[in-house]
């Protein structure tokens, strides 16, 4: 029976995207070769068009922007951010390894002779840290600066990481300071000579795998940094931010957090969640992702991918206190795809995979998020899942409506419950309000259903209701705050607190 009604179901989601696939060969599409289309969506004279004051024009004709010793220094500046940001993202023991510092602790690493055996293991020594050295160098590369000058940008990054971001808490490692660059930098202009190749062959083969040889050609254009969006061909956060009417209506109706929208809205986004448990259990579930959505140049039809980490602070299973830390959870890469549109109402497929990046849970950290049941198929270490949904807008003046209704095939799920296969309804609507004022805020309010019609145990279904705010157009920040109603997971928890950023494009 299910196999009948996911059938037609997967149709109506492929079937728009196999149309605006069809239009597109009817014309030349570069989408990763030197001839990509212009870097804005075209747009009428209906269109609103922000002009975005000092930002870097990165057409083909404009000028490029100069090198020299400041922008050496301010592009240092921004690769120094990013490898905090990286740090901080992906380090899974952050208390012990970035917060448990001090300036004597600092000053007291720094000024100690270089370890040499840093006990690291072999894929951090000889593979990661010639990656990162890679990378850096293309980065200055991409900038604008010289072979030599983009090498003493590695080596300058190389000290920066040892001394002013792991010195912080360990002593700087001799061996990382000199294989970093020395590594690195042949690597990455070996590298860079190769994308250069492939970028000029007559095959999307080869331009994929030149963005592959050269990650800094998804970031950096024309000396410019931005996002290439891979649906379309277009590079983001450049030049004016166009809002067409589907655009501006997307834009409005970009605010649920738990289930996707109808309309295909082009945005990056970081969010982070502390979840305060009931008395017994402890302290708090942190959760915190990484969000990517691309939509087609038409907005028809798009691509999404999600990043999670999950971790817990101060809490405990039974007399056991689990290790503060936190782990990756399960990539999720989605498609969606608009099957109708009129001038106010939306209705959508799509489909969502969860792919096992959360291998291992050594800590069981991981086993303690997914008592948080919302979003458990995000933690299950080891599982796949299939999820396909619908969902759907309707809209009037400032006023705003929203539904989904979708389903979860947990796949290898037998650390949840036990059994190799779990199957899950899911059930959402929201309501908002867009509120005539300056910085458009956005108040809204969602609610949430969950039901396991697999699991085994009482209590199959959980509730949970969100009131938040969330603001602006291109940049815009979201809180809200959740609380679960009934079910399991109201049993361990009081509230969850949430707050995000995106950019939007």
């Amino acid at each position: 029976m299910r196999i009948r009604i996911l059938i037609p179901f997967l149709l109506m989601v492929l079937n728009p995207v196999n149309a605006e696939i069809a239009r597109a060969a009817e014309k030349p599409v570069y989408l990763f070769s030197a001839e990509e289309e212009e870097n804005t969506t075209p747009h009428t004279d209906e269109d609103v068009v922000i002009p975005l004051g000092g930002e870097a024009d990165s057409s083909e004709t404009s000028d490029l922007r100069p090198t020299g010793f400041k922008s050496f220094m301010y592009d240092t500046i921004i690769w120094y951010g990013v490898q905090w940001a990286g740090r901080l993202f992906y380090v899974r023991d952050k208390n012990q390894k970035i917060f448990d510092a001090s300036f004597s602790r600092w000053w007291d690493n720094i000024t100690s002779k270089p370890v040499w055996d840093d006990q690291d293991d072999f894929a951090v020594n000889w593979i990661l840290h010639p990656f990162f050295g890679m990378l850096s160098y293309q980065f200055y590369r991409a900038r604008g600066h010289s072979f030599w000058a983009s090498a003493a940008g590695s080596v300058l990054q190389s000290v920066l990481w040892e001394y002013a971001i792991e010195g912080t808490v360990i002593k700087p490692s001799g061996k990382d300071l000199v294989f970093h660059p020395l590594l690195g930098v042949p690597i990455g202009w070996t590298m860079e000579q190769l994308s250069e190749w492939l970028i000029e062959q007559n095959s999307e083969v080869a331009h994929v795998a030149a963005y592959i040889t050269n990650p800094m050609r998804l970031f950096v254009k024309n000396r410019s940094i931005g996002l290439l969006n891979p649906v379309s061909g277009t590079f983001e956060f450049q030049g004016p931010f166009t809002i067409s009417t589907s655009k501006e209506k997307a834009l409005e109706l970009g605010y649920p957090l738990f289930f996707k929208t109808p309309l295909p809205l082009g945005r990056v986004g970081f969010g982070i969640e502390v979840v305060n448990l009931k008395n017994g259990i402890g302290g708090e579930l942190i959760m915190y992702n990484l969000g990517l959505e691309f939509p087609s140049e038409s907005q028809r039809w798009g691509v999404s991918l999600d990043i999670p980490y999950g971790g817990v602070n101060n809490v405990y299973d039974g007399e056991v206190k689990i290790r503060d830390g936190y782990e990756l959870g399960n990539l999720a890469l989605g498609v969606k795809s608009v099957a109708y549109e009129s001038s106010d109402f939306a209705l959508t497929g799509g489909m969502q995979v969860l792919f096992p990046t959360s291998f291992t849970d050594s800590q069981d950290r991981l086993q303690q998020v997914i008592r948080y049941r919302r979003d458990f198929p995000l933690y299950l270490y080891r599982a796949v899942t299939a999820s396909p949904y619908i969902s759907s807008g309707v809209w009037k003046g400032a006023v705003s409506l929203q539904a989904s209704l979708g389903t979860d095939f947990i796949f290898n799920a037998k650390n949840f419950e036990g059994q190799d296969f779990e199957f899950r309804l899911n059930y959402h609507t929201a309501a908002g309000v867009n509120v005539p004022m300056p910085g458009s805020p956005i108040v809204y309010c969602e609610f949430d259903g969950y039901t396991i019609t697999s699991e085994d145990t009482t209590g199959k279904t959980d509730l949970f209701i969100t009131p938040g705010i969330r603001f602006g157009g291109k940049y815009s920040p979201g809180f809200a705050v959740q609380f679960p109603v009934d079910g399991p997971t109201s049993d361990i928890a009081t509230v969850d607190f949430l707050m995000d950023f995106q950019l939007r494009f």
